[in-house]
């Protein structure tokens, strides 16, 4: 017996890129499902299953960041790629805080996009394992996605604590973006070329920022990635 194809939901409220979303996705095989507002978007998303969804921040009525938002806050998974005109960095960040995976911004090559869709599709639904380890006196819970310590809480998103994960398994070990986007992103594409990784740890060491000593968590290698670095 096949494998059903991958489902994938589009959310995109202008006809014309929409249109040729489906047609895109639809020539490569993909099972595809629409919405064209974030109403209607929470709407499918609460009553079937995706692997994938690609989906606008600029929608009408509850807009992206609002869909990112209510998905996560509901424990669904999902791998979200997000797609936005906005091209600043604090806009991007804002994305994949609220949940993305990764972005795509307008305008977007046809061949990045699809190697974006099946880096994401390969990590379907991405879980960190069910596990948890101490750093000085903060407790990481990967299951639960968070870390605790005596004077408060960060929640994490998926993508984090995969990432988190990743580089604990390989203490005092040079990672490099490739590795991470490879065994993270499950991103074999060497087409891709995205700030994905640099954004997400920025904003991963945002959060660890809060913690005390949790500067010293996530090293960088100059000329070649990150390293785990915490005691």
């Amino acid at each position: 017996m096949t494998e059903p194809a991958p489902r994938i939901l589009i959310v995109e409220d202008e006809p014309a890129i929409r249109h040729g979303l489906v047609e895109l996705f639809r020539s490569q095989g993909y099972a595809l499902e629409v919405a064209e507002d974030g109403h209607a978007a929470l709407a499918r998303l609460a009553c079937a299953e995706f692997d994938l969804v690609v989906l606008d921040i600029m929608l009408p009525g509850i807009d992206g960041l609002g869909v990112l938002r209510q998905t996560r806050a509901r424990g669904d998974l999902v791998p979200v790629l997000v797609l936005t005109a906005r091209g600043s960095e604090a806009d991007i960040v804002a994305g994949l805080d609220a949940g993305a995976d990764d972005y795509v911004t307008k305008p977007f090559g046809i061949r990045e996009l699809l190697a974006r869709a099946r880096g994401l599709l390969r990590r379907a639904r991405p879980a960190p394992a069910s596990q948890s380890f101490r750093v000085g006196d903060a407790a990481v819970d990967l299951a639960r996605l968070n870390i605790t310590w005596s004077g408060g809480q960060v929640e994490l998103t998926a993508r984090e604590g995969l990432i988190l994960d990743f580089l604990r398994t390989r203490p005092g070990v040079g990672v490099t973006r490739e590795e991470l986007l490879t065994q993270v992103w499950g991103y074999h594409d060497g087409t891709v070329r995205t700030r994905t990784v640099d954004v997400h740890i920025l904003q991963l060491r945002g959060k660890l920022r809060q913690i005390p000593g949790g500067d010293d968590w996530i090293g960088t290698v100059r000329g070649r990635g990150y390293r785990w670095d915490a005691r």
